[in-house]
Order: C-alpha cells, then sequence, then structure tokens
C-alpha cells in the first residue's frame, strides 16, 4: 500500500487528470447506496410498487434513490470527461490501459441497464422489451436465445430476478478491472499535457495529486446533494414514475441519456441483425484505436486536434438524433453520421500513415 501511493507522476498534470479518481470514488458511493435500497428491494409482481414504497416508506429512502439515480448520471458525465481527456492527450496509447477502461465502460452500461430495468416502470419494460428483442436477431438460434433469457415466452418475474443477480455481480468485475486498470497505469506512468516523457520531472502521488483528488470529490459530494434537494429530476425521466403496462407501447422510447448513442446506431437501421452488428462494430472500433493512431509522434498536433474535435461531435450529434422520430430528414441524418463516424476511423489511420513516412 506504502509503494502504491508513492507512485511517481509527472509534474505538470492538473484538473483534467483527476476525474479517473473521481469515478472510482463515486462507483463506491454507487455500491455501497445499491446495497441498502436492495435489503428493502422486493422482486416480485409488484417491483413498481416496491421502488416506491423505498421512496415514500423507508427513512431517508428517498435520499437513497435520488442519490442512486443521479450518482450514474453523474459517473457517465465523468467518464465523458475522462475519455475525452484520454482522446485529446493521446492517453489511449496505451493498449492495455485503454482496452481495460473501454472493458469497463461497457460493464457500467450494462450495469446501468439493468439497474434502470429494475424499477418496472413503463418505459424501462419497453426497453428491455427492445432491448432484449435484438437477441431474436441471431440466425437459427436467437429465438430460442431469447426465451431461455426471459425464462418463458415474455418479460416476467424471472427476468428480473436474473437480472437482480446480475446487478451484484458486474460491480464485483467493475472493481476488479479498474484495479487492474490503476495497475497498468502505475506501471507505465501517466502522460501529461506536454506528450513529452521525462523521468526528472515528476512528483510522488501522495499528498500532491491526492489532495486535489479530494477536493474534487468533496465539490462532486455538494453538487450531488444540492441536486437531490433542489432539482431531484434534474439528470431523470419523468416517466420513471409511470407504471408498467403490458398493453400499451409509449408513443417515443427514450432511453437515458447515456445509452443515446448505441440506441441511436441500433433503431436507425431497419434490420436488427444488420443494427447489431453496426453496434459492434462501433465498439470494435473503440477497442483498436490505439492501433489504429499507430503515430510514432506524441505531440498534440493541429490536424491531430481536429480529428478528436470531428469526433466529438459526430458522437454528439448520433447522440442528439435518437430523440427525433424516425422520419426524413432525421434517419437520413442520422445514418449519415453513422457512416461518417466509421470513416473517421479510417481516415485517421490513413492519415497516421501518412504523417510517419513524411517525417
Amino acid at each position: 500500500m506504502k509503494n502504491f501511493f508513492n507512485v511517481k507522476t509527472p509534474s505538470n498534470i492538473y484538473l483534467w487528470w483527476n476525474f479517473g479518481s473521481a469515478i472510482l470514488m463515486m462507483m463506491v458511493i454507487q455500491i455501497s447506496s445499491g446495497v441498502m435500497i436492495s435489503m428493502n428491494y422486493i422482486s416480485k409482481n409488484n417491483m413498481f410498487d416496491s421502488s416506491l414504497n423505498i421512496y415514500m416508506n423507508l427513512n431517508y429512502g428517498w435520499m437513497l434513490r435520488l442519490m442512486h439515480s443521479n450518482i450514474t448520471s453523474i459517473m457517465f458525465i465523468l467518464i465523458l470527461i475522462h475519455l475525452s481527456r484520454s482522446l485529446m492527450f493521446k492517453s489511449f496509447m496505451n493498449f492495455k490501459m485503454w482496452t481495460s477502461g473501454i472493458s469497463m465502460l461497457l460493464l457500467i452500461m450494462m450495469e446501468s441497464f439493468i439497474g434502470y430495468s429494475l424499477i418496472w416502470n413503463q418505459m424501462s419494460y419497453w426497453a428491455m422489451m427492445v432491448i432484449t428483442n435484438f437477441i431474436s436477431a441471431i440466425p437459427s438460434i436467437g429465438k430460442k436465445i431469447i426465451k431461455i433469457v426471459w425464462g418463458n415466452f415474455n418479460i416476467n418475474i424471472i427476468l428480473i430476478n436474473r437480472f437482480l443477480s446480475l446487478h451484484f455481480i458486474i460491480p464485483i468485475l467493475i472493481m476488479l478491472i479498474s484495479l487492474i486498470h490503476i495497475m497498468i497505469l502505475h506501471s507505465f506512468k501517466s502522460n501529461n499535457p506536454l506528450g513529452i516523457t521525462n523521468k526528472t520531472d515528476l512528483i510522488n502521488l501522495n499528498p500532491n495529486l491526492i489532495i486535489k483528488d479530494m477536493v474534487l470529490f468533496t465539490n462532486l459530494l455538494m453538487m450531488l446533494l444540492m441536486i437531490i434537494m433542489i432539482k431531484p429530476m434534474l439528470l431523470s425521466n419523468e416517466d420513471n414514475f409511470v407504471m408498467m403496462n403490458y398493453f400499451k407501447t409509449p408513443s417515443h422510447i427514450e432511453p437515458e441519456w447515456y445509452f443515446m448513442f448505441f440506441y441511436s446506431i441500433l433503431r436507425s437501421i431497419n434490420n436488427k441483425m444488420s443494427g447489431l452488428m453496426m453496434l459492434m462494430m462501433s465498439i470494435l472500433m473503440m477497442l483498436i484505436l490505439p492501433k489504429i493512431n499507430s503515430n510514432k509522434f506524441q505531440s498534440f498536433n493541429t490536424i491531430y486536434k481536429t480529428l478528436i474535435v470531428m469526433i466529438m461531435f459526430i458522437i454528439f450529434s448520433i447522440s442528439s438524433l435518437s430523440k427525433k422520430n424516425v422520419e426524413f430528414p432525421f434517419k437520413e441524418l442520422n445514418i449519415t453520421l453513422i457512416y461518417l463516424f466509421f470513416f473517421w476511423f479510417f481516415m485517421t489511420y490513413l492519415l497516421n500513415k501518412l504523417w510517419n513516412k513524411m517525417f
């Protein structure tokens, strides 16, 4: 533990390098609040009533539920900042650290979707129906697999019990991968704003950066409490309080904001299998980004920064279009942006090859 805190880090790193530890600390609060909620959650046919009972009748249950739901959004905001910094300053060039980080992101998204489903409201039920139905797109065996997943011929209490078990198992995996992520980071050292490795310009992690981490965490905690007390539904959807109805499909199924990018890809393609393949390809492209961006120079040039701003704009635009109806011109614009998203990786690969030949 002593060696863990005495790790050397570059002296010129600043606030952008503190968000990784903030995500970890928020995750600890999220798991703690989740354990306390689970002690009062009843997984039977009236799960929606069970969720409301925690709000209404449990002492400080309203605070636990609001904390648990709002921290999810705050965590994804922190993850986006963390990813943006990684892209802008080429932290992703460490392939092991990047893949462990993306693996954590995918697990956190899975965990969030499962937790969202456990509320058993109108939006979460139909979101489960839409997402799990993509399994049926697998040729030959898809329909058999979906019956095994559901445990019946439709979504019911069996699936909820399975989701509840996964909701406990996945955080353990996330914490294990986060430990591996930190060990890799401390093994290779953090990068810095200059992109230049200098062994003489290093400082101890403790107490210099630990203090900065605690200041950021304290501010985030105060912001979370302000949201809970003043504007509790700021980061949530009001439809979470509409009871599930088997016989009434919502006119427009809108997921939580952090799922919008992937949801937009899925619904843009009419064929289920094609949409699923497109989604898997988008994840694969992100995983192999360090191999695509094999630039031998670690400095940050104007072309590179322009490329990063471009991909951020494309991702934001695709996510925003998920709120629009699947009709002209939004559908065509969305498909065009998705093709641009994939073309960006090809263009980045070619530009890096050209750059390496020129210099």
